[in-house]
């Protein structure tokens, strides 16, 4: 069931923690693909975490915030293929994103519009170029708190 883009931006902004204390793991070259249980703070809402490296390009890096089991909150990729914006998208539409680009959630458009990262100061980018601060500034993003420590290098 869609959610109204005031119940979405609510969804994002809600403080939110990792369910388990297991370190993350920031994939450097293998592929890799996997979900973290969250929660909010409050405990009446749970969110899933998706990191994933792809199999073809292992440049290509997603990170992913999910509410209500299957919503896509947001959505940040790296060195992946350009997203076409749909035509009647209200933020550039029928544009090409490059990568890195940032899918939010909008009402009516659920996660089919890429916005520029740039166009998005919330989400605050240090180095585009490193997925691993790149990872940290995107659970800054989500309003990701008290988060385990990030394993690297595998």
């Amino acid at each position: 069931m869609p959610l109204t883009q005031a119940e979405a931006d609510h969804l994002l902004a809600l403080a939110k923690e990792f369910v388990e204390s297991d370190p993350l793991i920031y994939p450097y070259t293998q592929p890799l693909s996997y979900d973290r249980a969250l929660r909010s703070i409050d405990r009446r809402e749970e969110f899933f975490l998706t990191v994933e490296r792809g199999n073809r390009k292992r440049a290509r890096l997603k990170y992913q915030t999910r509410g209500r089991g299957v919503i896509v909150l947001a959505r940040v990729e790296f060195n992946g293929r350009a997203h076409r914006n749909p035509p009647d998208s209200p933020y550039r539409p029928s544009e090409r994103m490059e990568c890195p680009h940032i899918h939010i959630y909008r009402e009516g458009f659920d996660d089919r519009i890429a916005y520029d990262v740039a166009d998005v100061p919330a989400l605050a980018l240090r180095d585009p170029g490193n997925g691993s601060y790149c990872l940290e500034d995107f659970l800054r993003f989500c309003n990701i708190q008290k988060w385990p420590q990030i394993q690297f290098g595998i």
